[in-house]
């Protein structure tokens, strides 16, 4: 698990990143004057020119975030700078690679490529918007409420650098744009879908990748002789292991009784193991809380700086006999990894994959334009559905134990067989001829 790659100093960024990218604009417009003067490449380039010099004003001191300070790691957070993130490098990359082998597919079969171009820009664009939309409405109480105000709430929703996209919101938000594209381009709807259709996949590959570098999207707890990973103290299933109690020895169910959850006290125990839990005298019955401030001091602290990790502690309270006790745990004496776990975003990358390859080899035996797609919406869902039966960072959704991401699997599994079905008995005979665009 590696969230954060790099950092690019604050002292970098501002006046320095400015000067230095109008020096490089200023050459490449010179050259552009000197070859043809005020010429359509000169105009071209000159938006690109004020849009980058904007982002560098107004859009990289915003995105900028806090961190530990190397120096002072138990002293305040500080501005550590632009945080170059390995989640959005493995995005990168499953942008570019995905591009490729539909620009590889198109000059095979003489497709128009510069519509493509166009057609994956608007797509990334509002994937991306329509993955965050759709983690803002799955979690909308973390965004809305009567406490939080509603430019408090708009800051939160826009605010990506801590994560939270949902790849079904990024299917449906690059679908949309996609079949808006179509319309407005005539481009041929089907042929283009299947034509981009192993791109999406190949991205979801790579990009699932990225969240096993975030720590994201893990699994449920692995007690069985299966392939497992442990992620490092601090991160996601780390907290969630803490907070239910697992990392102390002890054995918790959830309450359904709202009056202890607002006092702290959301896990009821029910048996006592060999661990910490036991060593400070919990036993069973007893209600628990689990206090954690900051949970990137902690996976410093136990990754980089174990000398002072004792000078950090966790406040751990539990309720018991109608009286509560509270003590600070020592870091220290924590366990530096989460408890083993299923590897659900490698087994996600490698179902998207053989997923990539199926629908690359199905273009050459598909009857009818549309299939491909169909296919993708079939098949990635039903992968979907059975990995979500081992990952735990999810709770089951309408009173059942199916997390909302497989009830949207199996709408999503009934939309491809209808489109399938479709293009089946209606659809355009598949052709591997390039299309005639109308003529401009």
């Amino acid at each position: 698990m590696q969230p954060t790659l790099f950092f690019i100093p604050h002292q970098w960024l501002g006046w320095p990143l400015l000067v230095a990218w109008l020096l490089i604009s200023a050459i490449i417009s010179f050259n552009y004057w000197r070859r043809g003067g005020w010429s359509d490449e000169l105009k071209g380039f000159l938006p690109m020119v004020a849009m980058v010099t904007a982002a560098i004003l107004f859009v990289l001191p915003a995105v900028e975030v806090g961190g530990v300070n190397p120096d002072d790691p138990l002293g305040p957070m500080v501005n550590r700078g632009l945080a170059v993130r390995g989640y959005g490098l493995c995005m990168l990359l499953a942008i570019v690679t995905g591009m490729g082998i539909v620009l590889w597919r198109c000059r095979q079969i003489e497709f128009p490529v510069d519509p493509i171009f166009t057609l994956a820009f608007c797509m990334v664009i509002a994937g991306v918007i329509g993955a965050r939309l759709f983690y803002v409405i799955q979690k909308h109480d973390q965004f809305f409420g009567p406490d939080i105000p509603l430019t408090l709430s708009l800051q939160l929703a826009a605010n990506m650098t801590g994560g939270g996209l949902v790849v079904y919101g990024s299917l449906f938000g690059a679908s949309i744009a996609a079949f808006i594209f179509f319309w407005w381009s005539k481009l041929p709807v089907w042929k283009t879908a299947d034509l981009m259709a192993p791109g999406m996949a190949i991205g979801l590959a790579i990009g699932r990748l990225g969240c096993l570098m975030n720590g994201c999207c893990w699994g449920g707890v692995c007690d069985v002789g299966m392939p497992a990973i442990q992620f490092p103290a601090g991160s996601s299933a780390w907290v969630q292991h803490l907070s239910d109690g697992s990392l102390l020895g002890l054995k918790t169910k959830p309450l359904t009784d709202q009056a202890p959850q607002e006092l702290g006290f959301a896990n009821e125990v029910i048996t006592v193991g060999q661990g910490l839990g036991k060593e400070v005298g919990v036993t069973p019955g007893d209600l628990i809380a689990i206090e954690i401030d900051n949970p990137d001091r902690i996976r410093y602290l136990k990754s980089w700086r174990t000398d002072l990790a004792d000078q950090e502690s966790i406040k751990f309270a539990w309720s018991h006999d109608g009286k509560i006790d509270v003590i600070a745990l020592p870091l220290g004496k924590l366990p530096a990894q989460s408890l083993r776990v299923h590897p659900t975003q490698i087994y996600s990358s490698v179902n998207a994959l053989l997923l990539c390859l199926l629908l690359w080899m199905y273009w050459y035996h598909r009857r009818s334009d549309g299939e491909v797609f169909a296919l993708m919406l079939i098949l990635y869902p039903i992968g979907r559905f059975m990995i979500e039966t081992i990952r735990n960072d999810e709770a089951g959704q309408f009173g059942t134990e199916w997390t909302i991401s497989q009830w949207v699997s199996m709408g999503t599994i009934i939309v491809g067989f209808a489109i399938f079905s479709w293009c089946r008995a209606f659809g355009q005979i598949a052709d591997v001829r390039a299309p005639e665009l109308p003529n401009e």
